[in-house]
């Protein structure tokens, strides 16, 4: 079983749904085997994390984003350029669609006064289990 994750979306459940679906099928046929049911175990228990950093323009979770970065330990070691697109118009919208937040930012640590250097202020670290 392939488990993918699109912006927005995560196929894990789904997939494990039809999984089970496939299993019931098999089950009322009396064709269901020990590796069937060990298939979904499999499944279940490879979760991996995804981090996703938030760089926002204040700390409130409705501020827009200045930057961000994912970081996907289900994909390949290969460098991709991010999307020019932010993943989310704000923080909430990231909790919104199940990110965790893991870290707030501290304002007392971006007291910027004489440097115009804040593109990358206020930084939200995100979870998320695939």
């Amino acid at each position: 079983m392939i488990i993918t994750v699109t912006k927005g979306e995560t196929l894990v459940k789904s997939a494990i749904k039809e999984w089970l679906d496939n299993c019931v099928e098999k089950l009322n046929a009396g064709e269901l085997t020990e590796a069937d049911l060990h298939g979904v175990t499999t499944a279940v228990n490879s979760e991996k994390q995804l981090l996703l950093y938030l760089y926002s323009k204040s700390t409130n979770l409705r501020s827009p984003l200045g930057g961000w970065a994912l970081y996907d330990t289900t994909a390949s070691d290969e460098p991709v350029l991010p999307s020019q697109d932010a993943p989310y118009a704000s923080v909430l919208d990231a909790v919104n669609d199940g990110w965790r937040i893991v870290q707030f930012p501290r304002p007392e640590l971006y007291n910027f006064t004489d440097v115009d250097n804040t593109y990358l202020t206020y930084e939200f670290i995100l979870e998320k289990f695939v």
